[in-house]
């Protein structure tokens, strides 16, 4: 080819794609535990509750702007709805920035507004987040629609559908909007500025935070006991007419209320028990596992299921240990052959996973560790350097212990402790909660029953481990990977009878949250405990009662 006809031939049009095919991502949950986690037992333990939708007075100040839409026949259209909520979320998060008080409060939209709220006015209008509904939407809608405040659009009125959310026509609902805007109406924001787009004077921002601001909802009773019986109440039925109906007797009761005041009511039982936990995560997860005495059947029942949720958690730090270390000695070994590995190559791969800490031979039997338990004689070194005797650690230890050493062996070890203090355990609220799987994994009461049957063979450290991997990890991982596509979030997959490794940067995986921000957040709103430094929290007068009243 000439100079010529070469230059010619690399200025001719060729095909170009506009995207890959596939997107590499790492995934964020590749075995699907957190699923079980967000998806199916926090759903059931504390209903109508998400992790974020923490601040209590959110639910008032929502159900004012729904109110006040409809007040002010603003077009029944989401795209409309959606602009309203946000601008006015922006305000209140403005508002909530300069706080009079410096609570330090952290409203929706913060990231934006933190700069802004630092300068001296006037302020410029915006949209709170970039997401539809803003905070309302992300947080707070869902929790409303569940405890009945708000009718989510296309509900049937009539025999047509509503366009867009509305509050309900309840006294409970209309009671929530009435309190918020008690507070506000005389502020010049609510009189004007909150109708335009004009920028806001600081003092119309300042004069608004100091009724507006979250942090204010402990000092006004009448709003305060709003939300509270917005959260934890429930309608009476509707009459055949429309008009309320007395409750009949007998009826069911609203099993999602029940359900949320117990729970709530066991999470300030064990904060009179041990005033840590609205402060400490590890304290929080203890009291959870080793609560007091119930006072009742009910409480019983709450508490055995928040007692299986520890127990998944720690059966996923568990899991996660042994995943790290096969996708880490997978990935090494593949290197050394230069391919992908065989079945037989894999499974050899996992049997050697013994070297620790605690390293054993990948022939030492299993059953040597469950005895070694059994009698408290097993010592384990974690990533400090100290010393765990695993049988009298709590579990939240245990489970520290292996996330930070992340081996293979130590997840065997704190399994079998796991199985072990579970042993026997069949009060109701354990079973319900400890028999909830997902699509992708099983329940912790399977797992435990399948590692008995497991045991029942006298396998070997290294047989224990393999168990482990071909049933939780290997086939789990590549079902939900493929699931995923066109996201490529395979960390291996088979591939011509091979199972081929892929880097993708990332090891561990993390627990989904199990509201202990919520818990606190909402709670201290709501004047039920107080206290503001470690080990100084106390029910007020208000959460004794509540206690007693959801727990007799």
């Amino acid at each position: 080819m000439t100079a010529t006809s070469k230059a010619i031939a690399d200025q001719a049009p060729t095909p170009r794609w506009i995207a890959p095919a596939l997107r590499e991502s790492e995934g964020r949950d590749p075995l699907g535990l957190q699923t079980t986690t967000q998806d199916r037992l926090m759903p059931l333990l504390l209903p109508g509750i998400l992790e974020l939708s923490r601040r209590a007075r959110y639910f008032a100040f929502h159900a004012f702007l729904l109110d006040e839409y409809k007040r002010r026949r603003l077009p029944a259209d989401n795209k409309s709805l959606s602009m309203f909520i946000l601008r006015r979320e922006w305000d209140l998060g403005l508002a909530v920035q300069r706080c009079p008080n410096d609570c330090g409060s952290s409203p929706v939209g913060a990231r934006r507004l933190s700069d802004l709220a630092r300068r001296s006015g006037p302020f410029a209008r915006g949209d709170s987040v970039e997401s539809s509904f803003g905070g309302y939407g992300l947080y707070y809608r869902s929790p409303l629609i569940e405890l009945g405040v708000v009718a989510r659009a296309g509900t049937m009125l009539g025999e047509h559908p509503i366009p867009i959310d509305v509050l309900r026509d309840t006294e409970r609902a209309q009671r929530l909007a009435a309190a918020f805007r008690n507070a506000v109406e005389t502020t010049e924001y609510y009189q004007r500025a909150m109708w335009t787009s004009d920028p806001l004077p600081a003092a119309v921002v300042d004069e608004y935070a100091a009724v507006a601001c979250l942090c204010q909802l402990r000092v006004r009773p009448e709003e305060r006991n709003a939300v509270h019986d917005a959260i934890f109440g429930s309608d009476p039925p509707a009459a055949p007419d429309g008009a309320e109906a007395e409750p009949r007797a007998g009826a069911t009761p609203d099993t999602g209320a029940v359900q949320r005041r117990r729970s709530v009511g066991h999470y300030l039982n064990l904060v009179a028990t041990d005033p840590n936990v609205p402060l400490s995560g590890r304290a929080y997860r203890d009291a959870l596992w080793s609560y007091p005495q119930p006072r009742s059947e009910g409480h019983a029942l709450v508490a055995g299921q928040w007692a299986a949720l520890i127990a998944k958690d720690v059966w996923q730090e568990v899991i996660c240990s042994v995943w790290s270390q096969f996708c880490r000695a997978g990935l090494t070994r593949s290197r050394e052959v230069g391919r992908g590995l065989t079945h037989a190559e894999v499974r050899e791969v996992a049997l050697n996973m013994v070297q620790g800490p605690p390293a054993w031979a990948a022939s030492h039997p299993t059953a040597e560790i469950a005895a070694a338990l059994d009698t408290a004689s097993l010592i384990v070194t974690d990533q400090d350097g100290e010393g765990v005797n695993v049988a009298t650690a709590s579990l939240d230890t245990l489970r520290s212990l292996t996330s930070g050493l992340d081996t293979a062996t130590s997840a065997v070890v704190v399994l079998l402790e796991l199985a072990r203090r579970t042993n026997g355990r069949a009060d109701p609220g354990w079973v319900k909660a400890s028999g909830v799987r997902s699509v992708w994994q099983p329940s912790i009461s399977e797992v435990l029953a399948g590692l008995r049957e497991h045991l029942d063979h006298q396998p070997s450290i290294g047989e224990t481990l393999w168990w482990l991997v071909s049933r939780f990890i290997m086939p789990v991982h590549e079902r939900i990977a493929y699931s995923k596509l066109p996201d490529f979030t395979f960390r291996f997959r088979w591939e011509e009878g091979l199972l081929r490794f892929y880097d993708h940067g990332i090891e561990r995986f993390p627990l989904a949250a199990i509201r202990a921000d919520a818990l606190r957040w909402l709670t201290w709103d709501l004047g039920l405990w107080e206290g503001d430094d470690p080990g100084q929290s106390t029910l007020t007068d208000r959460g004794i009662a509540f206690v007693n009243e959801v727990l007799q």
